[in-house]
């Protein structure tokens, strides 16, 4: 499909924020504000379900690829994002240095190496390792969104991850400590970093509602009726199927984020339990 960078960049940002959307909304997060700092919220799970639905959709936002030929991007939505914040070819005056700084800081958290001490009884090991955020998000989130006869990646890479830090574990017996790792980054590690994860996906929708608001006010044409409207397409937007994307990004700028901004306490930016002493 012969779409135009701006096109591309259109279809990526309504992809992006459509699976942001998925993910902060008062449906599957409890926001609750903070009695003891303005501007501060904490965020809760209603159940379980809601829980491993929040990590799987994390995770499909971070790793997973979509369609090449529509966002010419052949990577995830943070991928999708750097893309964004490289061309900005619907910016205007400036306007995605919110989105930019959202976007950054999204990716350093991924990417922070981890020091944690997992006890995994059926393995009979008391594991120390490090890795990245990802990497965990990867083993919790594919946990939670396959059974296990399809997890056969997810024990390759903990049996990589073991063996690198000196714990020689048959392979075959990774399956079997599966809910021990599970145990630890569900029920413990992503629920302490959960309303800091929200508030960063938070933050990129909002930085690509600041992004998108100019090109929505000179786009934006109300009817004379009151009620109707139409959107002038960007230079750049001229193939149909780009002109519905575009049309469908801006009615998401219309409608405004889900969730009003908000900021993690400062203690929930520290250390999960697992990572104590370490």
């Amino acid at each position: 499909m012969d779409l135009t960078n701006t096109e591309r960049e259109a279809i990526g940002l309504c992809v992006c924020l459509e699976a942001v959307n998925e993910i902060v909304n008062h449906a599957l997060l409890d926001v609750r504000k903070s009695s003891r700092s303005a501007g501060e919220a904490l965020v809760y799970f209603k159940d379980m379900v809601h829980r491993s639905l929040f990590i799987i959709r994390f995770l499909d936002f971070a790793k997973e690829a979509g369609d090449s030929q529509l966002t010419g991007v052949s990577g995830s939505c943070v991928d999708i994002l750097d893309t964004v914040c490289a061309n900005q070819c619907l910016g205007i005056d400036g306007s995605a240095c919110k989105l930019e700084d959202a976007a950054h800081e999204l990716k350093n958290w991924l990417n922070q190496k981890a020091s944690v001490k997992l006890w995994l009884p059926t393995l009979d090991v008391n594991a120390e390792i490090e890795v990245s955020r990802i990497e965990f998000l990867k083993i919790s989130g594919n946990s939670s969104k396959h059974n296990i006869s399809r997890l056969t990646g997810v024990s390759k890479g903990i049996h990589r991850i073991l063996s690198d830090h000196g714990y020689d574990v048959p392979i075959e017996l990774i399956p079997l400590a599966l809910e021990d790792f599970q145990e630890h980054l569900e029920q413990n590690y992503f629920i302490y970093y959960a309303t800091w994860m929200a508030e960063l996906l938070n933050e990129v929708r909002w930085g690509i509602q600041r992004y998108l608001e100019p090109l929505y006010a000179t786009s934006y044409k109300p009817g004379n009726d009151g009620l109707s409207y139409r959107f002038d397409y960007p230079e750049g937007v001229t193939q149909e199927i780009a002109k519905q994307w575009f049309w469908r990004l801006m009615n998401h700028i219309r409608s405004a984020p889900y969730v009003d901004r908000f900021h993690t306490p400062n203690s929930l930016k520290e250390q999960s339990s697992i990572e104590w002493d370490l």
